[in-house]
């Protein structure tokens, strides 16, 4: 029996990841989604795997959304 205490616990939000029309980060858009779920509540974010964008985004773009995020 696993005695150890749950690491995550209350509302996980999924996040898609907003892009702009040339498929770059929309770094503004992100902002105001992480604002706006934040201010809701939430005690996490999902990103990354949620709707199915993850694995299509290439590498630089997904690092760049991942330090985007945690700033």
């Amino acid at each position: 029996m696993n005695t150890d205490k749950a690491r995550f616990s209350g509302i996980i939000a999924p996040l898609a990841t907003p892009l702009d029309a040339d498929g770059r980060l929309d770094r503004a858009a992100l902002a105001r989604m992480l604002a706006h779920v934040v201010s809701g509540g939430v005690s996490g974010v999902f990103i990354l795997g949620t709707t199915g964008e993850g694995p299509h985004l290439d590498s630089e773009l997904r690092s760049e959304l991942v330090r985007t995020a945690c700033t």
